[in-house]
């Protein structure tokens, strides 16, 4: 398998790695959640790739603002108005968070729950995100966009003392408590994601600014790493705290500068890793839906999963055995990727040019 590159994405593949790692993070915590018996399930194991799991939502909605941004300077190149860019994302926005409620259903829904069909996991976040963030991104001045990180994320941190009614509540702070991802705090990371895109489609051409921008990432890392968040208890899902959102940051502008540099020096050793992460990251939305499908309902129907995941729920195998599966559901996904890559390339649904615009 080769990954077709051109000349305007070819600096920009480490973009797609860390979503790839950002989706193999997440699939790592699901799989182990979801399969193991509830002795492992609770012990040092389950909670270590709960932990690893965590830090895939921050990268998807960093990502998701950088490559929000990139879109918008390559669209705008060409001449398109703002009235259409924020048409466009708004349209993309509103796909994904249906993608993300026909998953509840698809997947989770067992005949008796239907107030879980419309519990807020990270595709909602990401997609009503797309949608109010959509006239900021096209339109608002950068200073603006570093004020309202600040608002999202550190304001964002009192919001579960709010009631909201019915669902806004579920949406915005996670009360009712049938959302993962709320949009405060969550959305915060999505501005700082645009603040990183506009950098980098004003420099991306030059690459010895380019170098030193990443590679400046890794001081700026030190102070995420810094943060006291190692007590697994104060991670959260709902309410993350202030320190864990900084620590998260630090372990993407480590991964990127690392991706980055990796993809400057990979020889033909290391290219099918490379590579292989390169189609995960690019197909992310499809590859989402499939470990689902495959991860959690085949096997629900098996029995080797019970319970719902908005409650919590134990499978019925042990670490060797979930390790082994997991395995097999990575190397699945690598090669639906890889397939769905060259189907949509035959039928030209995604060009060449813009591949690297992915928004998800």
């Amino acid at each position: 398998m080769s990954m077709p590159s051109s000349p305007a994405s070819e600096r920009l593949d480490w973009i797609d790695l860390l979503r790839g790692v950002g989706l193999v993070f997440m699939v790592v915590d699901h799989a182990y959640d979801w399969w193991l018996v509830q002795a492992d399930n609770l012990g040092a194991w389950g909670r270590t790739a709960e932990f690893i799991g965590t830090l895939a939502a921050p990268i998807f909605l960093l990502l998701v603002g950088v490559s929000m941004a990139l879109a918008t300077d390559v669209r705008r190149a060409r001449g398109a108005p703002a009235r259409q860019l924020v048409r466009q994302f708004v349209r993309r926005g509103l796909i994904i968070a249906l993608w993300g409620y026909a998953v509840n259903l698809l997947v989770f829904f067992n005949g008796d729950n239907w107030r879980d069909v419309f519990a807020f996991d990270v595709l909602q976040c990401i997609g009503i995100g797309m949608v109010l963030l959509a006239p900021i991104v096209v339109c608002a001045p950068t200073v603006s966009l570093l004020l309202l990180a600040v608002i999202l994320g550190w304001g964002g941190q009192y919001a579960d003392h709010l009631w909201l009614p019915g669902y806004a509540g579920t949406v915005l702070n996670g009360r009712p408590e049938i959302a993962y991802y709320p949009l405060l705090p969550w959305l915060g990371y999505v501005p700082i994601g645009i603040l990183a895109g506009r950098t980098l489609a004003r420099w991306r051409s030059d690459v010895k600014i380019l170098d030193r921008l990443m590679w400046g990432l890794l001081p700026m890392g030190l102070i995420g790493w810094g943060a006291p968040v190692f007590i697994l208890p104060t991670l959260g899902y709902r309410h993350p705290h202030l320190a864990f959102m900084v620590f998260s940051l630090g372990v993407i502008a480590w991964l990127a500068a690392g991706l980055y540099a990796w993809g400057r020096v990979t020889n033909a050793r290391w290219r099918p890793l490379f590579n292989g992460l390169g189609y995960l990251g690019r197909e992310t939305l499809m590859l989402y839906i499939l470990h689902h499908l495959l991860g959690f309902r085949l096997l629900y129907w098996i029995g080797w999963v019970s319970g719902r995941s908005w409650r919590g729920q134990y499978g019925a195998l042990d670490i060797p055995e979930a390790t082994i599966l997991l395995a097999v559901l990575l190397c699945v996904m690598l090669v639906a990727a890889w397939a769905w890559s060259r189907w949509k390339s035959r039928l030209s649904l995604l060009p060449e040019r813009v591949k690297w615009e992915t928004l998800l």
